[in-house]
């Protein structure tokens, strides 16, 4: 527990919305994709385009699994949903992230919660 909790995990992703990259055929036939996740890192590690774990802001007892699309200071264009200003464009405030799945046909992310803060932050996908 130690271990997972502190260093690093092996968890498994449900649902599609990371499809195509993560458990792109789990409502076709049930396969799921397992993930390394490092856990413990520092959250001026996290990079555009990696793929983190973290607590939904919604639901504080559920882990989600996204891929950051803007950082603190980045203007995101949400295709959908959360927009602060008429022209759609969101900053991203210090403290947070903004994610998203890759199947946003499918996905219950930042465009629909706002951004992420840090501090929810889990871990980092490191391997499939």
């Amino acid at each position: 527990i130690f271990v997972r909790d502190n260093f690093i995990s092996l968890d498994t992703v449900r649902g599609s919305s990371m499809a195509p990259s993560l458990s792109p055929h789990a409502h076709e036939r049930g396969e799921l994709d397992r993930v390394f996740i490092k856990r413990g890192i520092s959250t001026k590690s996290v990079e555009r385009g990696d793929v983190i774990t973290f607590w939904k802001p919604h639901k504080a007892d559920e882990i989600s699994i996204k891929r950051v699309v803007g950082l603190e200071g980045d203007t995101v264009f949400p295709h959908r949903g959360f927009a602060v200003d008429g022209e759609g464009a969101v900053v991203v405030p210090a403290g947070h992230v903004w994610v998203e799945g890759d199947n946003s046909r499918r996905s219950y992310d930042s465009c629909d919660f706002g951004p992420v803060s840090k501090a929810l932050i889990d871990g980092k996908a490191t391997k499939v």
